[in-house]
């Protein structure tokens, strides 16, 4: 985009520059410089529609140099030196302020508006237009410069909505967590990652035990308090490289990297055992079934991991709920699961496992 909008800035000053070949215009202008100008302009906008892509940000940078330096040139070749009236190109400087305030930082911008200052101040001593030239350099560096500093601050401000939209638009408003779209492309990351460095990665999928008729029995606000509980409780168990998600009505999910099953296992019976013993919700008693499914082992595509951890949740549940599964215990016919004795329930997956 930087060098779209930076070609067609300098398409458009060759065209301008034509024009003021064409059109009626001082006797005492420089044609010449102007012919000059106009071709370079003009090659110079081809040459950045073609590389745009390849240059860099300070090439960027240096562009708009150069455009600043192109301006000048236009103001000195106007004639206005030589006792012809003044062509008034110096408004041509507020592009440059515009681009530099949406398209770099402060410390560019700056530079940018010194550059302009100097270059400005500089041709104003050669033409020498009198008394008037401290006046048309005041007038016109402080429009230069309000204009960058405008457009800085809207770009930003622009820039922070679209964030705060962006993250919104993945986060759950209820518990804060991530939400189903940002849980679905984690898990591919983190699966492929998983497959580069074969290290295990290890998914764990929950949901709250008889939830409607919590919502039923209780109303919607207790609903929502046991939602927020497992949301915060499930961030405080969690490692920073995992990937804690709300992926629907009450159903959670956890992406566990470096893990392997029996870690999952673990994180998922302290996570059970902390809602199951948690005082946030004094109305209902909250409990969750949790299944598991290692990558390795249970699936190497995220619809199949997803699939394998879902049937280890349905097992759970099918078992009494209040437990975890692990999803080969699962399709070998044996429950690992634990009802307020995790220790106990370690070593049965371990078992189980082995």
């Amino acid at each position: 985009m930087m060098g779209q909008v930076a070609g067609t800035l300098f398409l458009i000053g060759s065209a301008m520059t034509v024009l003021a070949i064409l059109l009626p215009h001082s006797p005492k202008a420089d044609i010449g410089g102007f012919c000059a100008m106009a071709g370079g302009t003009g090659l110079f906008a081809l040459l950045l529609f073609r590389h745009a892509r390849r240059l860099s940000l300070r090439s960027y940078e240096c562009c708009m140099l150069l455009a600043s330096l192109t301006v000048t040139l236009s103001l000195y070749f106007s004639g206005e030196r030589h006792g012809g009236p003044s062509a008034g190109n110096q408004v041509l400087y507020v592009w440059i302020a515009l681009y530099s305030g949406y398209f770099f930082s402060v410390v560019v911008i700056t530079a940018q508006l010194g550059a302009i200052a100097g270059l400005y101040g500089g041709v104003l001593l050669v033409i020498d237009p009198g008394s008037v030239a401290l006046t048309r350099w005041l007038i016109t560096v402080g429009m230069v410069s309000a204009a960058a500093v405008i457009v800085h601050a809207l770009k930003r401000r622009n820039d922070d909505l679209l964030r705060r939209l962006a993250k919104a638009a993945r986060t759950d408003s209820l518990t804060g967590l991530v939400n189903r779209q940002a849980f679905d492309e984690r898990l591919e990351i983190d699966l492929a990652r998983g497959r580069r460095t074969e290290r295990p990665m290890a998914l764990v999928i929950a949901d709250i035990d008889h939830f409607k008729e919590i919502n039923d029995r209780f109303g919607h606000a207790v609903g929502d308090a046991a939602l927020r509980t497992v949301g915060e409780t499930a961030r405080q168990a969690a490692r920073g490289t995992d990937t804690v998600a709300r992926i629907g009505g009450d159903e959670f999910a956890a992406i566990l990297p470096d893990t392997d099953a029996e870690g999952a296992f673990l994180f998922a019976e302290r996570l059970r055992e902390a809602i199951l013993t948690s005082r946030e919700i004094d109305e209902a008693l909250v409990t969750m079934s949790l299944g598991i499914a290692e990558a390795e082992a249970d699936g190497l595509t995220p619809d199949a991991l997803c699939r394998s951890a879902d049937e280890a949740l349905y097992e759970a549940k099918k078992l009494g709920r209040n437990q975890t599964v692990a999803a080969r215990a699962a399709r070998a016919g044996t429950a690992t699961h634990a009802r307020r004795q995790p220790i106990a329930a370690q070593s049965s997956f371990a078992r189980a496992a082995s």
